[in-house]
């Protein structure tokens, strides 16, 4: 089995706080003048490259068949986002006014089980499934689905060729035709070009390219300057998304101080990236709770003192709630029935 690269086992973390923090953030918290985080996208953009970068990494040299890597990646992501997407439609329809934008009808729940992509009930023009973060997983799993195929191919080179023209043809056309249907639009969007380029990272990691630490500080400095730095709404901000440019050049950082992050391990950082899917799927119901208990509290507009203490504690609450969640939960979940414990807890969501 291949070893594990901790650099990426903490990057996966990083981002899944990113998400959390934006939904924090969101007018939902009644902090206004936080609002508008751009952090959330770009920590899910972080977890599709790293997704091509692991598939990569981990099928290169193995003979794993299509069919034995699909029920490896379904037993991995699938039982615990059916398990929060249930909870989610048990409560909105037990209790419909603890939840501001959930509305459950047969079709939106039926394709939300099945990975369709279709466009959000309340909120227009969001192509989401009922449990929101979910609408990355209908990326993931188009990804698995294209990638098993690709495993039939012997030749790594030729493998990463056609994975490049297939995903670099539909995007093109989504472009051309810009499609209005919600799968059309999921299945050509340029967002699909970060697993490619996720899975040139492995080529280059393989290759030995990213193992200097001097390399690392230099990446990682222009992934966040440019993510920091850009205009959110200016077209090179733009440009910078559909080239994946901040987001590889992050996680291409990380994997160049892979060996520097080896001499001093943090079991802080490594928990949380284990945990990453976990919180990612279970932050929102965390941060609901601590809403309502802030509500209570008569927190909200009572100070930036008040709304730092609270924005502190529901970042706490949703990684202390979702690292409960991965022992209590996804860990028995993804050796259940299989015997191969070792092999699904390693693989990241």
């Amino acid at each position: 089995m291949k070893k594990e690269v901790i650099a990426i086992q903490y990057l996966r973390g990083i981002a899944a706080m990113m998400v959390v923090v934006h939904h924090m953030l969101s007018p939902t918290t009644r902090i206004d003048y936080l609002s508008n985080s751009n952090l959330g996208p770009f920590g899910v953009k972080l977890f599709f490259v790293i997704s091509g970068f692991i598939m990569w990494y981990t099928t290169a040299n193995s003979n794993i068949s299509p069919v034995a890597f699909w029920r490896r990646r379904i037993a991995r992501i699938v039982p615990l986002y059916w398990i929060f997407l249930a909870i989610l439609i048990g409560a909105a329809l037990r209790f419909p006014n603890l939840f501001h934008t959930t509305v459950i009808t047969p079709e939106n729940a039926t394709k939300s089980f099945l990975f369709i992509p279709h466009f959000h009930v309340v909120q227009t023009g969001l192509i989401a499934p009922i449990l929101i973060p979910g609408w990355s997983l209908n990326y993931e799993m188009f990804f698995y689905f294209v990638f098993g195929f690709l495993l039939l191919i012997g030749s790594r080179i030729v493998r990463i060729t056609v994975l490049g023209l297939g995903f670099l043809a539909l995007v093109l056309l989504g472009f051309a035709v810009q499609p209005a249907d919600a799968v059309l639009s999921t299945y050509t969007n340029p967002d699909l070009l970060k697993f490619l380029y996720g899975a040139s990272l492995a080529i280059l990691y393989q290759a030995g390219a990213l193992r200097s630490p001097v390399l690392g500080v230099a990446l990682l400095a222009t992934g966040v300057l440019s993510f920091l730095l850009v205009p959110a709404s200016s077209e090179l901000a733009r440009i910078n998304d559909l080239l994946g440019i901040s987001a590889t050049t992050i996680v291409a950082g990380a994997l160049a101080l892979e060996d520097a992050v080896r001499r001093a391990p943090s079991l802080i950082l490594r928990t949380i990236g284990d945990a990453s899917y976990s919180i990612y799927l279970s932050h929102l119901f965390i941060l609901r709770v601590t809403e309502l208990l802030g509500e209570h509290l008569s927190l909200f507009g009572s100070g930036r003192m008040w709304d730092a203490i609270y924005l502190a504690g529901a970042l706490t609450s949703a990684v202390v709630g979702g690292i409960c969640i991965h022992y209590l939960l996804e860990r028995p979940l993804a050796s259940l029935g299989t015997g191969r414990r070792r092999i699904l807890l390693n693989e990241p969501a």
